[in-house]
């Protein structure tokens, strides 16, 4: 090698990959270091053999791994690796490599040379990838939370989906964490992974002695009807007013619950949309103030209490005023008298001045059987003649589990994927053939475990549940020893005699044993 200004000081060398299959099977690597090129490497050895003499001694293009024999870290063909040389001024002796760098851990399936460098200083003009994490440290897609390692923890990542976690305390070891690695979408985490955890906690959570509490909670509810009372000529300075009250149908929408219906919500109101036209109604012409607030209120009467009569309201259609049909209600100035309640300031016209004033006359008079609910107000029921105003509440019974944490050390295993085989090579069962896993010590493929012939999961038994198989045994005792007979000789009778178990009931439970008792996704032999 050429020692100049440009390598003087330099100490690692770019390569690529040309051929990974070590015949001594020592993780050793031919290398074409990226300066140089594959004939000129070559043509430099007397009497180079390209048959013979490739991976051995004389081989100019064979590194070593940098790495300890016991961590295996192969790179694959045409992936970047840094070249280490022992003496630079010696070239083909004692020369080394180590994995170089990839552009981003959705990368490392496999990814070409050229591409590696997107991190090094060849790598300007590269286009970055998606970065799983944005600046503030929180994930760009929550899902993708727990897919690779956290700062801090210690790994062994494997080409895919499958790699090793040590925590502080806690050993993970996963396959299928996530579906698939692709460039150009965040890895999701797969919740169907097969994984093996360690664990030891610090603390244990001790149940305490369970305790029933009572809350309220709101009876959330579709107010079905709305009285809406209206006065067309509030600018009035005489004592006759035109005006009308009228009761309209609601259809059912969160907009008019009795959570959401509040003063101002007729102005959002549309006909058509929320209600259609009014199916009760009576009107007052000149009528003095006195005279239309005892109309107003006398058909709010006549709604709330059908048996009411009052004179001025002939109804339509009895059905109207149902209790099923009517409750809970709401009564509420229309949306143009509401709009002139609402525009008062203190700066306002006389006119406006006087609007008010006789709005708030009104609004104050109108209510239901001389309460002090008045203007608006949601009549919730009739309970006994007697108005129930505003949202209810009923009262739920919740039994609380309360626990409390204690310092313990405890150490939890858990073993989980969406098929689970126990295997023993020294156990069979009954007629079927022992567990053959000749040809399967660098892992079982996946037609070894399933479909027909001397599979796993012909050689293997469902694993058993142990509750559900007590219930049934406890109910076979229990009938066992209560059952009676209509006479000697008869078989039992379908009940009992002093409990509540029957022939049917176990005859059910043996029925759905074989999903219920036994898990045929956990198989051992």
């Amino acid at each position: 090698m050429n020692i100049d200004s440009q390598n003087k000081y330099q100490i690692l060398f770019p390569g690529f990959v040309l051929d990974n299959q070590d015949p001594m099977m020592l993780g050793r690597l031919r290398v074409i270091p990226e300066t140089k090129n594959y004939q000129d490497v070559i043509k430099s050895v007397a009497d180079y053999n390209e048959e013979t003499d490739k991976w051995s001694s004389k081989d100019p293009l064979v590194f070593i791994p940098l790495l300890p024999f016991f961590v295996n870290q192969v790179p694959k063909i045409d992936e970047y690796v840094h070249l280490i040389y022992q003496n630079k001024k010696y070239e083909y002796q004692n020369q080394f490599y180590i994995q170089g760098p990839f552009s981003s851990p959705m990368t490392t399936p496999f990814e070409y040379y050229q591409g590696a460098k997107k991190f090094l200083a060849a790598g300007d003009r590269i286009k970055q990838g998606l970065s799983i994490k944005n600046l503030d440290g929180s994930y760009a897609n929550t899902d993708s939370k727990g897919v690779f390692p956290e700062p801090g923890d210690n790994a062994l990542l494997g080409r895919g989906t499958a790699d090793v976690i040590v925590k502080e305390n806690e050993v993970l070891i996963r396959a299928g964490k996530t579906k698939e690695l692709s460039t150009n979408a965040f890895p999701i985490a797969d919740s169907n992974r097969a994984f093996l955890q360690l664990t030891r906690f610090t603390q244990t959570k001790a149940p305490l002695p369970e305790e029933t509490k009572s809350r309220l909670v709101e009876n959330i509810q579709v107010v079905k009807k709305m009285i809406v009372w209206d006065i067309s000529t509030l600018n009035s300075a005489v004592d006759s007013f035109n005006g009308s009250v009228k009761l309209y149908s609601l259809k059912p929408s969160t907009k008019v619950n009795t959570k959401n219906f509040n003063y101002s919500t007729i102005a959002e109101l549309k006909v058509g949309e929320d209600y259609g036209n009014e199916i009760e109604s009576i009107s007052f012409t000149a009528a003095k103030f006195e005279d239309a607030v005892k109309s107003i209120n006398g058909f709010i009467s006549q709604i709330f209490n059908p048996n009411i009569l009052f004179t001025g309201l002939t109804v339509s259609n009895p059905e109207n005023m149902s209790p099923t049909n009517i409750f809970p209600f709401i009564v509420t100035p229309s949306k143009q008298t509401y709009e002139i309640g609402k525009k008062f300031l203190p700066n306002s016209l006389v006119n406006d001045v006087l609007e008010y004033v006789n709005y708030r006359r009104f609004y104050h008079a109108i209510n239901l059987n001389s309460s002090s609910e008045n203007g608006w107000f949601l009549v919730w029921e009739n309970k006994g003649s007697k108005p129930i105003f505003g949202p209810q509440a009923d009262l739920v019974k919740e039994t609380i589990y309360p626990s409390e944490f204690q310092n313990e050390d405890i150490t939890y295993g858990a073993l989980g994927a969406q098929y689970l085989y126990l295997l023993s090579q020294n156990a069979t069962i009954g007629d079927k053939q022992p567990i053959d896993l000749s040809n399967t010590l660098y892992g079982i493929p996946q037609d070894k475990f399933i479909g027909v012939g001397n599979t796993l999961y012909n050689q293997t038994c469902s694993s058993v549940r142990g509750e559900p198989l007590m219930v049934l045994i406890n109910k076979m005792i229990e009938f066992l020893l209560n059952h009676v007979h209509a006479c000697a000789g008869k078989e039992p009778d379908e009940n009992t005699q002093g409990s509540k178990t029957s022939k049917s009931e176990i005859t059910v439970l043996s029925n759905n044993a074989n999903k219920n008792i036994l898990n045929q996704n956990i198989r051992l032999n």
